[in-house]
């Protein structure tokens, strides 16, 4: 896994210290920059379809990184059909669908609110290290140069998405994307913007959690359904929320 190059600029012990973080230096519109959170430093900001059991599968099968996206999109979209609310015009946002649907694509998660970005970053209970949140300002072409010149899969280099609201989920959670395209083995991925790293300490985790949960930030705010509303529901009334010793 290659980690890009990135501005280390520290760790948050804190909810204010994150947001002392998130505003140091920054410039540029109010919206110009998007956040990630991952439970993982280790992790490389890169999409699902570039992990490791993906990227074996297709080793294995002889194919490469196009053949794998289309045929993954093409059989969501032939079972989606009947069960999806909305009906997709073009590429881009069926390739949006299918991420916030948990399909493995080129396209990455980031949200414009940091907070968001803070809880994906301290959801789970578990960690094994510390977590991180990616804060990143895009200096390259967006999603709309490329709506009629080939579409996602003929992009050469790392391209923002903001996509139309196609789901309630990406409403609420100011959702965006980058779109990535295939990984060139022998280089480093190239950012074209502001990559930067917040690291999360591990034994803050749970501070951070009750500390959103407190200001309103949890699984049914940012997930407005059924779903959401029990797994918040689930951690405010047991121990993960409650007063005591935790560790993760």
């Amino acid at each position: 896994m290659t980690m890009p190059q990135f501005h280390n600029l520290g760790a948050a012990n804190t909810v204010e210290r994150f947001l002392e973080l998130v505003l140091q230096k920054r410039d540029g519109a109010v919206d110009a920059w998007l956040f990630r959170g991952q439970r993982e430093i280790g992790w490389s900001p890169q999409p699902q379809i570039d992990r490791r059991q993906f990227l074996e599968y297709r080793t294995k099968e002889g194919k490469d990184r196009l053949w794998h996206e289309d045929r993954l999109l093409t059989d969501f979209k032939k079972a989606a059909r009947p069960h999806a609310n909305i009906d997709p015009k073009e590429l881009w946002e069926w390739l949006a669908l299918a991420q916030h649907h948990g399909l493995a694509t080129r396209l990455l998660d980031w949200t414009n609110n940091p907070l968001a970005a803070l809880y994906f970053a301290v959801e789970e209970v578990r960690s094994v290290g510390d977590s991180a949140v990616w804060c990143y300002r895009h200096n390259g072409d967006s999603w709309i140069s490329h709506r009629k010149s080939g579409g996602p899969f003929s992009i050469r280099a790392i391209v923002e998405f903001r996509p139309p609201h196609v789901v309630p989920r990406i409403t609420v959670q100011g959702a965006a994307f980058t779109a990535h395209p295939s990984p060139r083995p022998d280089r480093r991925p190239k950012w074209p913007g502001d990559l930067r790293r917040i690291t999360i300490p591990v034994g803050c985790r749970h501070t951070f959690r009750q500390d959103l949960e407190r200001v309103g930030v949890n699984r049914a705010s940012l997930f407005p359904d059924l779903d959401g509303i029990s797994v918040a529901l689930n951690r405010r009334r047991s121990h993960d929320l409650a007063d005591g010793q935790h560790t993760g």
